[in-house]
């Protein structure tokens, strides 16, 4: 039991340590983001669109950090010589104000950071709605779930790791991992159908943009995806890492679209006007060969 507590103590400290580093990058990558938005030539709508989604983002992810540093500092300082020590606190105040906060500011952040995704989905797959018929109701139920959750967990000695707290948790988890995996699934595939249909066509500088390694990597989410499994993964087994990989996934559900506001913000992301242009070009290479190969046709064949 004393293994058990410590090693959820430390998970909580690893956690944090973890997730105070990545704030700070993605504390300069929104910074950036905006100074390249607003110096850009994107229409004033979408680029005050996605300055403010990354603000709300930042401020959400803002709100979940300090409430994990503040649980922390209140156990292991403020309150270290209460009755049972930092473990007692630790099982009390989970139901504290400041960590209902936190969760669902987090909460917050995974419902816009879905959206996103899913919006990114559909542009890639050039607008049609059928496609992310399947993903919109995961999405749906996720966001029920989350809702849940945050609700259960507000209730007086609740308990976000064990209960009818826990159990909403792990669905809400398991339903934005799943959505997550088959939309990543979908915008994998489709950015290397892409990529081997436009080979020929584009430049190696352009095929990198827009079809490499780096597009494909920010533009699906994998590895907010990968993380997510992991994540869900330690919660379904209840063991104490899941508090450290519980706040890391939790920066990245703000890290993984602010990368992709980046992308939108140098002018390399993907767009309708980018799959318009890409699926025209790849007409015209299509059809020139096709003209040439009739014309060779021809001439063996007077």
């Amino acid at each position: 039991m004393a293994s058990t507590e410590l090693a959820t103590e430390r998970a909580l400290y690893v956690g944090n340590t973890i997730a105070a580093v990545i704030y700070g990058g993605i504390l300069f990558i929104y910074t950036y983001s905006t100074y390249l938005l607003m110096a850009s030539r994107e229409p004033i709508q979408r680029r005050l669109f996605y300055t403010g989604f990354g603000g709300i983002l930042l401020i959400l992810l803002t709100i979940a950090t300090a409430s994990n540093l503040a649980f922390g500092e209140l156990m292991w300082i403020e309150k270290r010589d209460n009755p049972g020590g930092p473990p007692a606190f630790f099982d009390a105040n989970l139901a504290a104000w400041y960590n209902v906060f936190g969760t669902a500011a987090d909460s917050a952040a995974n419902i816009m950071a879905d959206a996103l995704l899913l919006y990114r989905c559909y542009i890639i797959w050039e607008s049609r709605l059928q496609v992310i018929v399947i993903p919109a109701i995961i999405y749906l139920g996720s966001t029920a779930m989350a809702i849940m959750m945050v609700i259960e967990s507000a209730m007086p000695m609740s308990n976000l790791w064990r209960g009818l707290a826990a159990q909403f948790g792990i669905s809400w988890v398991a339903l934005t991992v799943g959505f997550n995996i088959i939309v990543t699934a979908m915008i994998v595939s489709r950015l290397l159908f892409i990529h081997r249909k436009v080979q020929f066509v584009l430049t190696d500088e352009q095929r990198s943009a827009y079809t490499g390694t780096a597009a494909i990597l920010v533009e699906s989410a994998l590895p907010f995806t990968v993380l997510g499994i992991v994540y869900l993964a330690t919660y379904i087994k209840g063991v104490p890492s899941a508090v450290a990989v519980g706040i890391v996934w939790g920066t990245f559900v703000v890290l993984t679209p602010q990368l992709i506001i980046l992308r939108v913000a140098s002018g390399v992301a993907w767009s309708k006007d980018t799959c318009s242009r890409i699926t025209q070009t790849t007409t015209l290479y299509d059809n020139s060969n096709s003209s040439s190969g009739s014309s060779n046709m021809i001439s063996k064949n007077p």
